[in-house]
């Protein structure tokens, strides 16, 4: 048990001040009566005048007493600490980046964590807290209902990077954490939102941010030429601040200095650079440096070498085939494609009378005549209009529009239809095979299709889809709010060693899958991922967020919350309050029936 007014107790100092009445009560003079020889030997004589004697045990005085007791008590408010309500507070964070900027020798982050430990004298011994971090999904980093001392342990490795994002589902959390009742809510962040901007009713917000200028890389990109064997590095640099900036510009690949040189940036100005390096490099540290510049996380970044993921395609179609000379024509445009044998490719495009081979990485593209020797016969034409399951990916950007396609015969049954006219399937993917096949019912002879926009997107679609099934990663280099996708060889489902993402000193468990995605990172730098003991690949995570980066727009201020929180005091919910007001309620009514019973005999003798 404990007591939320301990102050209250003060109010035992009446009971001896009640005493005190008791003990120097007032006398009067006698008065002289007939019948004397009447009263008993008890009957006491009391001279007139104040005069201190033996304290009077008397109902009324054990009454007064017990009053004062249950009033003193009532307002120290005594509470139980294992079943009563304990004042919460629930304060979002805001977890963006630019909380961390330095100005003055302290940040927004700090000024943060200092108003937040003021809070502590208000919330009260009892009072339990929850901290919420904002971001694309928030995050509980202490509570619910957490301790004070748990609350600063968390906050000691709360460290803000994220881009900008939007704070309603925090907010909406927070209303959930704090109730209907007891909660307070406080939103910290470093710019108040919009007068139009929806927020809890309950929700005071502070701001604690502070103006300042600042220099940022809002884009970067490493390609790399497998004809050349070189590589371009992009960068794109902005001066987000009032004055002229003198940026330092520098690039490292591991003892190697690839750039140093100073650029002038006039104010809100953004400038485009790229620079030649050569290939075999693996890694590149980027940095814009600006003297006084107050954010870290934006002017330094790590991007990893990307790879060369080539498509090996196979053509197996006949030199007097119709589709032969076009589809040679179209691969030898697309970029990062090479021609190869059967046995060592990844598509393999074939007459649509053949069979594709059974092998799951495989892809396989069967293109019409169905039969070559009937196609003059029963052969169609359709002019459309033409049913695209767009939701199919090889379909991205196809319209098909006045396309003319011919050459049309009976499709097998075991086909799920992509592009159909009518009940007549056009292009569908094999059921009957475990490899990715497809059938294209055309005889590109009797057809437009080549002369259209769509022929071209089509191959497009067909060979990135083929190259995204391809094992290891898509990219390298993502940006903080950006998911990872990554293929898992095919020999690696079966694995029993432990799946790991790895960042720092970090590991996290992943589950083994052929198509995976590694949801979006919290914290740039390089990350690993580990098949037991083998290296599957590794990629790194930036800030890129102009938005963000601009600190122009950081000022101080609080906007109280528009509905009251519960007013401190005595609780309708404390039992112990309802038990010390009916005994108080009780008390003053044996106190007032004491006093009447002896003023009625008083008037009665």
């Amino acid at each position: 048990m404990y007591f939320a007014n301990p102050w209250g107790l003060l109010g035992l100092l009446a009971l001896p001040i009640i005493a005190v009445i008791h003990l120097y009560h007032r006398r009067f003079p006698p008065l002289p009566i007939a019948g004397l020889h009447l009263w008993t030997q008890e009957t006491r004589k009391d001279s007139p005048g104040r005069k201190r004697e033996q304290l009077p045990i008397t109902r009324s005085l054990l009454l007064e007493l017990l009053a004062a007791i249950l009033i003193a008590l009532l307002l120290a408010d005594p509470r139980d600490a294992s079943t009563m309500t304990k004042p919460h507070l629930v304060v979002v964070l805001d977890d963006s980046a630019s909380m961390s900027a330095q100005t003055g020798g302290s940040s927004s982050r700090e000024r943060a964590i200092d108003w937040l430990k003021e809070q502590e004298s208000s919330l009260g011994r009892g009072g339990v807290v929850s901290v919420l971090l904002t971001g694309l999904r928030p995050t509980l980093i202490a509570g619910p209902r957490a301790s004070w001392q748990e609350m600063l342990i968390a906050l000691e490795d709360w460290q803000p990077q994220s881009t900008s994002h939007d704070f309603g589902p925090a907010w909406d959390l927070a209303a959930q954490l704090a109730g209907e009742q007891e909660g307070r809510i406080a939103f910290l962040t470093d710019r108040l939102p919009g007068e139009s901007e929806i927020v809890p009713e309950r929700m005071e917000t502070v701001s604690v941010g502070r103006k300042m200028n600042n220099v940022a890389i809002t884009a970067a990109r490493w390609l790399f030429d497998a004809d050349t064997g070189e590589g371009t590095l992009f960068t794109r640099i902005a001066n987000l601040g009032s004055e002229e900036a003198t940026v330092q510009l520098s690039a490292t690949a591991g003892s190697n200095q690839l750039i140093d040189e100073p650029i002038s940036l006039p104010a809100n100005t953004e400038k485009a650079m790229q620079w030649a390096v050569p290939g075999g490099l693996s890694q590149i540290q980027f940095k814009a440096e600006a003297q006084n510049d107050p954010l870290a996380i934006d002017h330094e970044i790590l991007l990893i070498e990307p790879e060369v993921r080539l498509v090996t395609v196979a053509v197996t179609l006949p030199s007097n085939h119709s589709a032969f000379e076009p589809i040679k024509k179209i691969l030898g445009v697309l970029p990062n494609v090479q021609l190869g044998d059967p046995p060592n490719s990844d598509l393999i495009i074939s007459q649509a009378a053949e069979n594709p081979a059974g092998d799951r990485s495989l892809w396989w593209l069967g293109i019409g005549p169905l039969n070559p020797n009937t196609v003059a016969e029963n052969g169609k034409t359709l002019i459309g209009p033409y049913l695209i399951e767009k939701q199919n990916p090889l379909m991205n950007g196809i319209v098909l529009g006045g396309v003319v396609w011919g050459g049309i015969q009976n499709a097998p049954e075991e086909l799920t239809p992509i592009v159909s006219a009518g009940s007549t399937l056009l292009f569908g993917q094999r059921l009957d095979t475990s490899s990715n096949a497809y059938l294209l019912n055309i005889d590109l002879a009797s057809t437009n299709l080549t002369e259209s926009p769509d022929w071209p997107i089509f191959w497009t679609n067909l060979i990135e889809q083929c190259r995204i099934s391809r094992p290891g990663f898509r990219r390298w280099n993502f940006h903080l709010d950006e998911s990872i996708p990554f293929t898992l060889p095919l020999d690696s489902l079966e694995k029993s060693e432990q799946l790991t993402l790895k960042h720092g000193e970090t590991e996290k468990s992943l589950v083994r899958m052929e198509n995976m995605e590694i949801p979006p990172r919290s914290e740039v730098g390089l990350y690993q991922v580990i098949d037991g003991k083998e290296l599957l690949g590794e990629f790194a995570v930036n800030f890129f967020d102009r938005e963000e980066s601009d600190l122009t727009q950081l000022l101080p201020g609080e906007r109280p919350s528009s509905i009251r929180g519960p007013a401190l005091g005595i609780h309708v919910d404390n039992p112990f309050s309802w038990l010390l007001v009916i005994g108080l309620l009780m008390t003053l009514g044996a106190i007032y029936y004491d006093w009447a019973i002896t003023r009625s005999k008083k008037f009665a003798a």
